[in-house]
């Protein structure tokens, strides 16, 4: 079976007083679904940004994009590294959360920066191999 990786950055909407409850919210519900449609991944909340990489069958990996890029709490969803895998990173996760991130907003800002530039390659992975180093 085919895998594939999916890296984006998002703009939150969320209200900052609500935001740990929907957060909680997101996360449990990644947990619960993800499993059965073949999506594992990690999930970074700055506060004012999200980095997310989902992994699994491309069908399941493109419907959960979609589900995401029209949830009203992401704006500005933008898909920054998309490739075919060999194997998950983050295999041992339904959806690993690695809390509010503060100092990974100047990463995801830079993928943002470079959404049309010649660095978005390298911006993408160094978010990567950040989320990575997360996990270990």
């Amino acid at each position: 079976m085919t895998l594939m990786s999916l890296l984006y950055v998002s703009r939150s909407t969320i209200d900052a007083g609500e935001a740990q409850a929907t957060i909680a919210e997101i996360v449990e519900t990644a947990q619960r679904v993800n499993p059965p449609r073949g999506l594992t991944g990690a999930l970074i909340f700055t506060g004012a940004s999200f980095a997310q990489i989902l992994e699994g069958p491309t069908d399941a990996v493109e419907t959960m994009i979609a589900a995401i890029a029209s949830d009203p709490r992401h704006k500005d969803v933008f898909i920054a590294d998309r490739s075919p895998t060999l194997e998950r990173r983050f295999a041992q996760w339904s959806m690993a959360y690695f809390g509010r991130v503060n100092f990974v907003e100047r990463h995801i800002t830079k993928v943002f920066e470079e959404r049309t530039g010649i660095e978005l390659p390298l911006a993408a992975r160094r978010l990567r191999q950040l989320m990575r180093e997360f996990s270990l």
